[in-house]
């Protein structure tokens, strides 16, 4: 859920990390990210792509102009699983009361939080960043990008159901660190407490695509990452995402990624 800014909290913000942020990029086409302990807060925005984030014990899906606000010492992971890369606006600040960094802020962190429009969010962005890049003067930047924060707090767009149920959070997590470990759709379901049909509904509505889809996605993108950083063997490969038959990975590998497993890695060298 969104909700205004407190201006009476902070009128003012001073941005942190200074030339490298704020940041704007356009990530690999399976990009992970994870971060914790970080000291200020951090205004996120993602322009292009789909993926995941998990916030301490939340996950939140990541489309165009979703975003984020994340205090200080928050354990941070998302991450791309498939169709257009993720391109992400993302910068460091510290709220200001009188001119002082405070740490009261009633209405931060604030997640799952989406602009209303996102042609105008990215206009706003392309200004912001071409003060940024100017280094000349800080004074404005600070002032361009607490307005621009405001403006999307304020829209006051509440989405009551940003956040994942706890079951599907749940599925997401194991299907992304140990795809392998899944022998079958039924099996998470189990381990979850509900019928495999409910549970097929429940993650389809919340992610817009079926579990056994998004397992399969996830699984092709460990491959990936083992052809790309590791001597197996396709079979070895295979054998370690959990399939018995290296022809039927070879063949959803191709199906998803265009191209066999050796062919991928071939053109990798």
């Amino acid at each position: 859920m969104t909700s205004s800014i407190n201006h009476c909290s902070y009128s003012s913000i001073e941005v942190v990390d200074r030339p490298w942020f704020p940041y704007l990029c356009t990530e690999v086409e399976h990009w992970e990210w994870r971060t914790s302990g970080d000291g200020h807060y951090n205004f996120w925005m993602a322009l292009s792509g789909e993926g995941y984030l998990r916030c301490e014990t939340q996950t939140f899906r990541i489309f165009p102009g979703a975003f984020f606000i994340f205090s200080p010492k928050q354990n941070i992971s998302a991450a791309h699983y498939s169709g257009p890369r993720i391109t992400r606006f993302s910068a460091h600040f510290h709220p200001l009361c009188n001119g002082e960094r405070t740490s009261q802020i009633t209405d931060l962190p604030q997640l799952g939080g989406q602009v209303q429009s996102l042609s105008q969010a990215q206009r706003q962005i392309d200004v912001i960043m071409r003060i940024a890049l100017r280094r000349d003067n800080d004074t404005v930047l600070a002032h361009k990008l607490y307005n621009f924060i405001a403006q999307c707090t304020g829209q006051n767009h509440v989405n009551t159901e940003a956040a994942l149920n706890e079951r599907v959070s749940e599925a997401l997590r194991i299907f992304r660190e140990a795809p392998a470990s899944v022998e079958s759709i039924a099996q998470i379901a189990q381990q979850l407490g509900v019928s495999r049909s409910h549970f097929d509904r429940e993650f389809t509505r919340q992610t817009g695509q079926a579990p056994k889809h998004f397992l399969i996605n996830c699984k092709m993108i460990e491959a990936r990452r083992y052809l790309e950083s590791s001597h197996l063997r396709v079979g070895e490969i295979a054998e370690a995402l959990g399939y018995k038959d290296i022809y039927f990975f070879s063949r959803q590998f191709k199906q998803l990624v265009g191209k066999s497993p050796l062919q991928y890695r071939k053109e990798l060298q």
